[in-house]
């Protein structure tokens, strides 16, 4: 059984062909303008290979080692190859099989189509995404400073100032 997402964010079953041919359609468009990003070379690097004609895929990035995992996906801080400078991401990497036999279809396109859309100093930026056989790949800004929930465990209490969750809150 393959799902589609079809322009109203509905599931759409087709019993005629296997896993592996699931597809996430949405409606966003990838050109959307992100102005806090202007002069980032992260999007530069993105921008080369598709101007080469090169349509991004797994074997364009190089795996340096495994961030964390949710509940949809792993991420991994991955570096792409042939960019003029070193520039490095974050992956995240979710298991097709696994998103149909738990019910996450829906999950994945939505974060997808969320984060295509955002811009903000303070969440990842989208710069592609692409599938193979087995597996969606989201291609995100790497963060180096962790998380917000890792930092919230190292706080007294394991809780936020008011101050503090209002700066993150802006």
């Amino acid at each position: 059984t393959s799902i589609i997402i079809n322009q109203n964010n509905r599931p759409v079953h087709n019993n005629m062909s296997s896993p592996r041919s699931i597809s996430i359609e949405t409606t966003s468009s990838n050109n959307h303008s992100k102005p806090h990003t202007g002069g980032d070379i992260r999007w530069d690097a993105v921008n080369s290979l598709k101007s080469r004609g090169i349509k991004i895929g797994i074997s364009d990035f190089r795996v340096l080692k495994r961030l964390g995992y949710g509940d949809i996906g792993s991420v991994y801080l991955v570096e792409l190859k042939g960019a003029n400078t070193t520039t490095y991401f974050a992956m995240k990497v979710m298991d097709k099989a696994s998103l149909v036999s738990r019910n996450k279809l829906l999950r994945a396109q939505t974060e997808r189509e969320i984060l295509s859309q955002l811009d903000h100093p303070f969440l990842p930026t989208l710069y592609s995404h692409f599938e193979t056989d087995k597996f969606y790949c989201l291609v995100m800004e790497f963060c180096s400073g962790g998380n917000l929930y890792s930092l919230r465990q190292k706080q007294p209490n394991k809780c936020f100032t008011e101050d503090a969750a209002r700066f993150f809150a802006s």
